[in-house]
Order: C-alpha cells, then structure tokens, then sequence
C-alpha cells in the first residue's frame, strides 16, 4: 500500500519539516486526514495533503477525480469562509489518459476569484491495483505548441476578471478490495498573493 506523509517521526521527516515547514493537521479521523504546511520560506506555494478511504472501487473512485464536471458534486461548498467551486469543466481532451481542464474557484473576500487551467495525466500500475494522476497548471497558453507539449491551445480560453492560480501535484487511487479504496491527494499552490496587503494575507490566511 501507499504512504502517506506523517507528522511525525525518524530523523529525516524532522529534517523535512525544518526545510519545508511543519505539517498542520486539520481533520483526522480513522477514514481520511487533512494536512497542510506552509511551502519553502521566500516561496509563495502552500501544500495541501488528503488521504482515506472511500467506500467504491478504483474504477469510480477515478471518475470522482478525473471528470471535473463532477467536482460540484462531491467538492465541500464552504459559505464560511467562501470557497466554492464557480466553474469546472473539460476542454480538451488530447488522447487517452490526458486532457485539460478548467477549474474556477469564487474564495473569500477581498480576494477575486481564483482560476486554474489543468493538464492531467494518467498511468496506470495494474499489478499493484494502482492508478495515478498529475495535475499541472497552465501558466501561459501562448507559449503551448503541439511539437512540445503534445496538445493544442484550442479551448483553452483567455483569463478574464480572474486571477490565475499556480498548481503542481495529483493524486492516487489504489485498491483495498472490490469495493473499497484508498485515495490519496496532494498539491502544491501559489494563490497569487503577492500584490495583496499583508493585513489582508493574515486575515485570509487565519478564516
């Protein structure tokens, strides 16, 4: 089976954390935990962490992840403080195993609404019931040509009134049993922070 990060532990994982920042854990139960750390110091990237287990085999616990239409159906709808899926959608679909997508977020005040264009891909480890996804953001479409990245700039649209978001990461699927999983999540973000007051960052930060 699969690892996931620990809070604690040998030697290495305390020089990790003295490299990295130290893991907060948010939510634990037996079925799933939440973690988050701060990215490296004079790096604007936060680290998000999510793993459990869900109650469906592999087949669909991937179409949770990998059909982005479906986000809104499963993704928390949080008023307080706001941060709710806007907008998800397919835009290209390069070949089998990857394709792009859109990810609109409407987050907390005074911020705008975040956006990220993803490129997905997936490979398979079929010994190990083992399924694995990357998440890549798309910074600048311009730059995109088929000869180095494979795929198109078709439908891939222009940012408007939104600022987007940086986005490195993915996530596993592997089989317990036949109707159980174990799913594991793990992104690296830049929220794009850069230009908002520092009272402002401390208070978003803290909701």
């Amino acid at each position: 089976m699969l690892r996931g990060a620990g809070v604690s532990g040998n030697g290495d994982s305390q020089r990790t954390k003295a490299a990295v920042g130290e893991w907060n854990l948010k939510e634990s139960n037996e079925e799933f935990r939440v973690m988050y750390r701060e990215g490296p110091q004079g790096t604007p990237m936060h680290t998000l962490f999510v793993e459990g287990f869900v109650d469906g085999p592999t087949d669909t616990c991937l179409c949770l992840g990998w059909e982005s239409t479906l986000y809104h159906k499963w993704w928390p709808q949080l008023s307080f403080p706001n941060f709710k899926i806007a907008m998800s959608k397919s835009l290209q679909k390069v070949r089998f195993g990857e394709q792009i997508s859109l990810l609109r977020m409407k987050i907390a005040w005074p911020l705008s609404a975040r956006e990220s264009v993803l490129h997905y891909f997936m490979f398979e480890y079929l010994e190990e019931g083992l399924i694995v996804v990357l998440l890549n953001s798309i910074a600048d479409s311009d730059s995109i040509d088929v000869t180095t990245h494979g795929y198109t700039r078709d439908g891939i649209p222009e940012p408007e009134d939104v600022v987007r978001m940086d986005f490195v990461g993915g996530f596993a699927v592997q089989r317990v049993n036949s109707n159980r999983s174990y799913v594991c999540l793990i992104g690296n973000i830049d929220f794009k922070l850069d230009f908002m007051p520092p009272s402002l960052k401390t208070l978003w930060q803290g909701s």
